[in-house]
């Protein structure tokens, strides 16, 4: 099986400046043309680092992808190091590589300087992989057997680059499928959930292997890959698999692969023809955030109102002042009220409303941070619950919301 490594660029990746997202990404895409990646790293802008890097993982794997270094400054020093590795001690313009730099610096107003036309240079023994979306093209090497390609850190760069790399893999080199198959759970932690499908994990053929991918805010993952004898690896034999699963964990499961929690919640509305609008107070608006990512989500999702002051929630959503008084803004009460109002004054089906306490502060030994309550309501349905979370703010506020999306999409699920 080919495999490969990753290597990105850029002291503002070490110092925690910018998020790495381009490793995963590229790693995404190789796993679906039966390339694994065994290794991910990251070096800062430094020659001799990157290059000691580069020569050790050339040892290691069949397909090297490095991202970054290969911008106008002088700190972008990657294709520098990639000529001396590859032998190419001279360099070449790149005739199409300089008309596309040209043509993007009179479209940005941007003067043509020498900074700008040396990114059409590239080591003499390399193909380049034109880049109609920057000045720095991609570069693909052959050395000593290993596909070697370097592409820019921008991560949209990157992507439009990728789909050449890939063409490239497949061209020249002979790949495996790779199976993988996702499930998505919420609601039972991981300790709970390795627990319960214990046996049948263990119950598995060798080839198949089982990686639990938890996220505090967004649940678990369970993804089931198998990397040799994908021949054996039937339709029905996954099938029978996942029947079993879904057996043992119910309505934990919400769904499949790139499935989210919205996106059930969304087709399920869809399917029924019901619409769906929201009161928050401790998610402060996250919930209509998750929401309107959506695309067509207008269709389903008619509003929602951040009742987060006491006051909005009477003035708008028409609670009553006692239960303020006698309850608490954080009730289940409190919340009840807040999800009906919000039918009322939105006309919908089905309505979502949230009240806690995010923190880090206001709580009380009766209602300590991290407390949720969180209503449904529905034609002929109410259904509520409370929960206790540990976080911080930000988790908690992130946390409530995928929690109450969640009790809908149960609700939705029971009827």
């Amino acid at each position: 099986m080919l495999t490969a490594s990753i290597l990105t660029i850029g002291d503002e990746i070490l110092i925690g400046q910018i998020v790495d997202s381009n490793k995963s990404y590229i790693s995404g895409l190789l796993n679906l043309i039966g390339v694994k990646v065994i290794s991910h790293q990251s070096t800062g802008d430094d020659e001799f680092t990157i290059e000691s890097s580069i020569v050790k993982l050339l040892k290691e794997s069949d397909i090297i992808i490095v991202t970054g270094g290969l911008g106008p400054t002088k700190d972008d020093i990657t294709k520098k190091v990639l000529g001396k590795i590859s032998g190419s001690n001279d360099f070449k313009l790149d005739k199409k590589q300089l008309e596309i730099i040209k043509a993007i610096c009179l479209k940005r107003g941007i003067e043509l300087s020498s900074l700008n036309k040396d990114q059409a240079l590239v080591p003499e023994k390399c193909t380049v992989l034109e880049n109609t979306q920057g000045t720095a093209p991609g570069m693909m090497f052959e050395i000593n057997g290993r596909l070697l390609f370097s592409l820019p850190g921008v991560p949209y760069e990157m992507q439009y680059l990728m789909k050449e790399v890939l063409n490239k893999i497949s061209s020249l080199r002979q790949t495996e499928t790779i199976f993988h198959k996702t499930i998505n759970t919420f609601g039972i932690p991981e300790s709970e959930l390795a627990t319960k499908i214990s046996a049948w994990e263990d119950s598995l053929p060798f080839n198949y292997k089982l990686a639990y991918l938890p996220n505090p805010a967004r649940g678990v993952k369970l993804r089931l890959s198998v990397y040799q004898g994908v021949d054996n690896c039937t339709p029905d034999k996954v099938k029978q698999l996942f029947t079993q699963l879904y057996s043992i964990i119910g309505d934990s499961i919400y769904g499949e692969e790139e499935e989210t929690l919205e996106s059930v919640v969304f087709q399920s509305l869809t399917k029924r023809g019901e619409t769906l609008s929201i009161a928050e107070s401790c998610t402060g608006g996250e919930i209509s955030s998750i929401f309107t990512t959506l695309p067509g989500v207008s269709s389903v999702f008619k509003g929602g109102v951040v009742a987060y002051d006491n006051k909005a929630k009477i003035n708008i959503l028409g609670v009553s002042k006692s239960i303020i008084e006698e309850s608490g803004a954080v009730s289940e009460e409190c919340v009840v009220a807040m999800a009906e109002g919000a039918k009322r004054l939105f006309g919908t089906d089905w309505a979502i409303a949230t009240s806690g306490i995010a923190g880090p502060s206001g709580g009380s030994e009766e209602k300590p941070v991290g407390t949720l309550w969180v209503a449904i309501s529905g034609p002929g349905i109410t259904t509520t619950n409370k929960a206790i979370f540990s976080g911080d703010r930000e988790r908690n506020i992130i946390r409530f919301s995928s929690a109450s999306i969640n009790l809908l999409r149960k609700a939705l699920q029971n009827l």
